[in-house]
């Protein structure tokens, strides 16, 4: 294992800047407390305006959604070397990609079948490359404005550079080895990176058994806020221990959720049930 300097680090997140958690992209201070908080967004620069004027923002409360038969969400995670970053906002692993990937967007016409090294899934017959996933605490989303400790967001775009997050609401419960692998690699300093190719981490084993969902359209939760994102909340919480949260917690350093948004006129729905066992591959 091979944790970077700050300098390094600071390197590979401009390289990345368009990659990283949902919606950093500009190097403007932003974060979740005072003027420089959520309620601020909106006014620290023009490009930031839709967090304060967007009518399709996010999070929200999931309360009252229509269930209706939605399109199965099919998952193709691979295992991945642990690549994670503390970039000050959040603690987030980075996906590599392989060299038939060669962009975080699919070609037309490319199936799962051509990206054997790389997690993608298929959401509305669309082909979704598996770009980053990080965690929030609390939950950014709700559910009859009910917060669980930690929410997880997997990060997707196709081919025309549009996003789906894919969420895990985490609660407190059992031991889980999978997020424990992952506090084990979480770099403790902002700036730092943790780079450690003699371990793997597989994203599927971060989801619930059951993948039924709720959906909406909405935005990134930090800024720019940029909306035409495709929200799939899973139903299901996963559970970690209280030891877990409380560690978690400790190395991220503060709280890092943004308050629900006004749904406006949007609809939310909900998969009704269905079989999920062959949904993994």
């Amino acid at each position: 294992m091979r944790v970077f300097s700050l300098l390094l680090a600071a390197s590979a997140l401009t390289i990345s800047a368009n990659h990283l958690y949902a919606g950093e992209s500009a190097p403007v201070s932003w974060g979740y407390e005072g003027e420089h908080g959520p309620s601020q967004w909106g006014h620290l620069q023009p490009e930031f305006a839709l967090c304060d004027k967007g009518m399709a923002q996010s999070p929200i409360d999931l309360l009252g959604a229509h269930k209706l038969d939605l399109a199965k969400i099919e998952f193709s995670y691979k295992d991945s070397p642990f690549h994670v970053i503390n970039n000050g906002h959040t603690l987030e692993e980075l996906e590599p990609l392989s060299e038939t990937a060669q962009s975080r967007y699919p070609q037309h016409g490319q199936t799962a079948t051509h990206f054997n090294k790389d997690s993608t899934i298929v959401f509305d017959d669309d082909l979704y490359l598996l770009e980053q996933f990080h965690f929030h605490a609390p939950s950014e989303h709700t559910v009859d404005q009910r917060h669980y400790p930690i929410e997880l967001h997997l990060v997707h775009h196709n081919e025309r550079h549009e996003a789906a997050v894919v969420a895990v609401f985490i609660k407190e419960g059992q031991h889980n080895q999978h997020f424990e692998s992952f506090l084990d690699h979480a770099p403790k300093n902002v700036g730092e990176v943790v780079d450690d190719h003699k371990h793997v981490i597989n994203p599927k084993d971060l989801l619930p058994k059951n993948l039924n969902y709720y959906r909406y359209f909405g935005s990134y939760t930090t800024p720019p806020c940029h909306e035409g994102v495709i929200w799939a909340i899973m139903r299901d919480p996963i559970e970690v221990s209280a030891e877990q949260i409380g560690r978690f917690r400790t190395i991220l350093g503060h709280e890092n959720a943004r308050p629900t948004q006004p749904v406006h006129k949007r609809f939310v729905l909900e998969t009704s049930y269905f079989n999920t066992a062959a949904q993994l591959k």
